[in-house]
């Protein structure tokens, strides 16, 4: 009997081992999923914010460099008058097959020039509110950017940019869990260049910092870091990990 009795009692605490190990490794599986779908979000959020077709950073940057160009900067005779703060305002609207964006913009600027009177830097801050749809997120956001461009000088290839890009709003995410969420992303550039004639960025980095929050009240936080590879697409780094975006 008393082996019987042993038995069972073994038995039970088999059980119970097996269950807390079950448990267990379900809630490591959980917590697990969780960092993966938060890190998955915070990228397609960087992605979109940088991306053309979603109105992200290259796409200000491209028409920033197209109104340069448009205004003479490049020249030794420029439309804008050196000093002087100038206001504008205007809609920004696309739409294709899978991507759409409606933003409206407003922005200052201002050209500084040298003792010659030539164009030396221009200074550049806008904030563009509206929302875009994309196959894997929808957004609601304000776009923020204060940047200061220099390599004006008709010799250079490239023009400069250096400065900060903020966007805030509400995601909604299409793929995993579809997770609502909110966030502030804050991109810091660090010499991106931008060719005069293609508009395009040809090379630079940034650093970002995204800090999330979760329908849930969850918040967390990701540090990464960008370079732009010169052929439309840039490589970001979070964790360790890194990913291709498109421009």
């Amino acid at each position: 009997m008393k082996k019987q009795f042993a038995l069972r009692n073994s038995k039970n605490v088999l059980c119970l081992v097996l269950l807390s190990m079950v448990t267990l490794t379900s809630c490591n599986k959980d917590e697990d999923n969780t960092v993966n779908v938060e890190e998955t979000e915070a990228v397609e959020a960087i992605s979109n914010s940088l991306a053309s077709e979603s109105n992200g950073m290259a796409k200000s940057i491209e028409t920033t460099a197209v109104y340069l160009e448009d205004e003479n900067i490049y020249t030794a005779s420029p439309n804008l008058n050196c000093g002087e703060v100038y206001t504008n305002s205007y809609a920004e609207n696309y739409s294709s097959t899978y991507y759409t964006y409606n933003y409206n913009a407003a922005c200052d600027y201002q050209l500084t020039c040298d003792n010659n009177n030539n164009a030396s830097s221009f200074y550049y801050e806008s904030t563009r509110t509206g929302s875009y749809d994309t196959p894997r997120m929808g957004s609601n956001d304000t776009a923020e950017s204060d940047w200061t461009i220099t390599n004006l000088n008709d010799a250079n290839s490239n023009t400069i940019f250096a400065g900060s890009y903020v966007r805030t709003g509400t995601q909604i995410s299409k793929i995993r869990n579809q997770n609502t969420f909110s966030s502030t992303l804050t991109f810091s550039l660090n010499d991106i260049a931008v060719d005069k004639t293609t508009y395009t960025i040809t090379s630079g980095t940034a650093n970002v910092i995204f800090n999330g929050i979760s329908s849930t009240g969850n918040q967390y936080t990701y540090n990464g870091s960008i370079t732009f590879n010169g052929n439309n697409t840039a490589t970001l780094t979070i964790n360790g990990n890194t990913y291709t975006i498109n421009l």
